[in-house]
């Protein structure tokens, strides 16, 4: 390939100038074939070593790069894997590749560092060095000449081994965010024993096909019990369109008590080749920025939980649940973990109902035995079918009974709906309570079954004592003509009725014959 395809005079001087910036033009082309005393040695060894790191700090970059071996500051981290390219240009116009000389690309190591050695290789002239494209470099180092030899700092020398000490910006990590029942909502509730769907979001960087790592991980609330089984991974691209991943992508570890609560979801080579296949339709910014809001692909891991016994001691209270994050980018570069912000975690509630059983003219008289069912709407109250199901046997109605107190408590009840928090005001649900079995034998008195629901209001504090819901009962009605000495009044009454009415008939008969 020609030089002119690879740069013009104009993007040379552009070269150049980019060059400047970063110190790194090494020496005037002409100083290097200077006539007369100093002219350099061809039997010494040349070569060109590249030195590659990063730093977060590029203010800590101070590196002369004069040829010389340096001292890289201690926060500089070797970047292995990164590729340059050395193109040998002609000796009277440096525009113009010297196409007697193949071009090479070398591959930087373990320790950041790549050389090329020995005269044979390296005939003495000018080199372009740059930098090849990679997806995990956001600004790559600039083109630059290299004079092989190169004068020394004094001017009084040659530098047969150069080293130069280029520098580029990386692009920006993923990023990771969270949300419960669909994207974009953070609030939702549930019943105890009932499921939530969570879902991690991640976006993918440009080099998710290369990447060594991609891992996320969440650990789970102790009031969240992890479905097993329930984990799925989909790859999304810039259009919203969400498509499966295969299993044999990535493997995921579950949470146990073990490896304290930890859901751990990692990609392999394979997942990570297909999730990238959602970055294909992404035209990428010359230059990405943080804070940018970039067109990324995303990952989408779901999973489900159920709302345990233990969240009845949070009730009204959010239950929030987080993820991390960790990426190193395909030049085995370890990013800082990545987090939800604690202000950005979804949340899940619940909360409860408290009631107390007391007789209607005696308030004071607590009713024990009573029995209660409780329904989402007055339909299925009034017919008695759809009751809430018991949290702890799904396979029957959830029904309590009052204790010698006539309190009794329905904890673990959603309220509010989807995208309510969990203190706010609108988040209310109205249940309906049925009384299934009256309070029998209370000091000798028998009570009367309710005849309608009950409507109770849900809400972040209707569990608590001060907000009990009070429901009253009517003792038994003294039916009339009930006892013995009633029906043995009754009985009399009616054989002296039927003797009475005998005699009237008697009478009628006689008077009848006589006016014959």
């Amino acid at each position: 390939m020609k030089f002119k395809k690879l740069i013009s005079k104009k993007g040379f001087k552009k070269a150049v100038t980019a060059a400047l910036t970063l110190t790194m033009l090494f020496s005037s082309v002409a100083s290097v074939f200077a006539a007369g005393e100093g002219i350099p040695d061809p039997a010494i060894d040349r070569s060109i070593t590249i030195h590659k790191y990063r730093m977060d700090d590029i203010t800590e970059a101070k590196v002369r790069c004069d040829g010389t071996v340096q001292t890289v500051p201690s926060t500089a981290v070797a970047l292995q894997d990164v590729q340059f390219k050395i193109t040998k240009m002609q000796d009277s116009d440096v525009t113009k590749q010297d196409t007697s000389w193949t071009p090479v690309t070398l591959t930087t190591n373990a320790q950041g560092t790549a050389t090329i050695t020995g005269n044979s290789k390296l005939p003495m002239g000018i080199y372009l060095v740059q930098e090849i494209d990679n997806p995990a470099v956001d600004i790559k180092a600039a083109d630059c000449l290299v004079s092989l030899p190169l004068t020394n700092p004094a001017g009084d020398g040659w530098i047969y081994d150069v080293h130069i000490y280029p520098k580029n910006q990386l692009k920006p990590g993923p990023e990771i965010d969270k949300f419960i029942t669909e994207l974009d909502n953070k609030h939702d509730t549930c019943d105890i024993s009932q499921e939530n769907k969570w879902i991690i979001e991640t976006t993918m960087p440009d080099d998710m096909a290369t990447c060594d790592v991609y891992q996320i991980t969440d650990v789970l609330d102790t009031r969240l019990d992890f479905v097993s089984g329930s984990t799925e991974l989909y790859r999304v691209d810039i259009h919203g369109n969400r498509v499966k991943m295969s299993t044999g992508g990535y493997t995921v570890n579950e949470p146990t008590t073990a490896n304290g609560r930890k859901l751990t979801v990692t990609l392999n080579d394979t997942g990570k080749k297909e999730a990238a296949q959602s970055l294909q339709d992404i035209k990428k910014p010359s230059v990405y920025s943080l804070g940018q809001d970039n067109n990324v692909g995303t990952i989408n891991i779901e999973f489900r939980t159920v709302l345990n016994k233990t969240a009845e001691g949070s009730m009204g209270q959010a239950i929030y649940n987080g993820a991390s994050l960790d990426y190193t980018n395909n030049l085995h570069v370890k990013y800082d973990q990545v987090s939800v912000p604690d202000d950005k975690k979804p949340e899940t509630h619940t909360t409860g109902i408290n009631l107390v059983k007391v007789d209607s003219t005696n308030r004071n008289i607590a009713l024990p035995g009573a029995k209660f069912k409780i329904y989402r709407s007055e339909s299925d109250a009034n017919k008695g079918i759809n009751a809430i199901v018991d949290p702890t046997d799904h396979a029957k109605d959830w029904e309590v009974t009052t204790d010698a107190q006539g309190k009794a408590h329905f904890y673990g009840i959603e309220y509010g709906v989807m995208g309510d928090k969990h203190n706010s005001l609108d988040a209310v649900t109205w249940y309906w309570l049925v009384e299934t079995q009256a309070p029998q034998n209370v000091n000798g008195v028998d009570y009367q079954l309710s005849k309608k629901p009950f409507k109770v209001r849900a809400d972040s504090v209707s569990h608590l004592t001060a907000n009990s819901v009070t429901i009253t009962n009517v003792p038994k009605y003294d039916l009339p003509f009930t006892g013995a000495n009633g029906g043995t009044t009754f009985i009399i009454g009616a054989g002296i009725c039927l003797i009475a009415a005998g005699a009237l008939i008697v009478i009628r008969i006689k008077k009848s014959k006589k006016a014959e």
